[in-house]
């Protein structure tokens, strides 16, 4: 039964994939427990299982085995259908890669959710502005990606997980193509969302200045979390 007290509970998750005739299990029986607002962070070398986690975090990939209560609801018993709506109106997602569309400006780029969401065309794009402004990208909203540096990029895309008002955002490597310095404005920005906001935050990343800078931190090895 899930804890009232957290908006994630998870107990027992594995995942496997199966490649021909042979069994490879990334996830062998994770616990985890985040409570609203909380800032934590996932630590851990490339392969341990990070991405799969966050990604079953996200239901964007289903767990093999175990319990993932988000919020109120057993992730198991809900349609597909009811996932995307919870991916679409409760979870922000921010890569490192930034997956920002090269054709379209920064102001669109953060209209994108809202247009799924079936937001008028006037309303969406006050939205996107207002959250372009709220991460220092103001002066660049006419911008497409390909003129912006890794950092206003990772800015825009920030600001587009937050166009739905979400109550989680999972960041996968927020960090990982940046500099020092820039990584270091965008954790600034994330701790700023988190605290000023109460916006849940999971971050994934190899880096333990990142982890160092949340609330809590832990760490996956071999498929398995601990805490730090």
């Amino acid at each position: 039964m899930k804890n009232a007290m957290v908006m994630i509970q998870m107990k027992g998750i594995t995942k496997t994939y199966h490649i021909g005739d042979m069994a490879v299990a990334v996830l062998k029986g994770v616990d985890l427990e985040v409570a609203p607002g909380e800032m934590v962070a996932i630590i851990g070398e490339s392969g341990g299982g990070k991405s799969t986690l966050m990604n079953i975090i996200g239901f964007l990939d289903t767990p093999s085995s175990g319990s993932y209560w988000f919020e109120d609801q057993d992730a198991s018993h809900l349609t597909d259908n009811q996932l995307a709506v919870i991916r679409n109106q409760k979870i922000g997602f921010v890569f490192q890669q930034f997956n920002l569309l090269p054709r379209l400006t920064a102001l669109d780029n953060v209209c994108l959710p809202l247009v799924y969401r079936g937001v008028p065309h006037p309303q969406r794009r006050e939205i996107a502005k207002q959250l372009l402004e709220q991460v220092g990208m103001g002066q660049r909203m006419t911008h497409h990606p390909p003129e912006l540096s890794g950092g206003q990029q990772q800015r825009v895309a920030i600001a587009r997980a937050l166009a739905g008002k979400p109550a989680l955002i999972l960041a996968d490597e927020p960090t990982g193509a940046l500099d020092s310095q820039v990584s270091q404005e965008i954790m600034d920005l994330f701790k700023g969302l988190n605290s000023e906001q109460k916006i849940t935050t999971i971050l994934v990343t190899h880096d333990p200045n990142v982890g160092r800078q949340c609330q809590r931190t832990v760490r996956m090895a071999d498929g398995r979390l601990s805490e730090v």
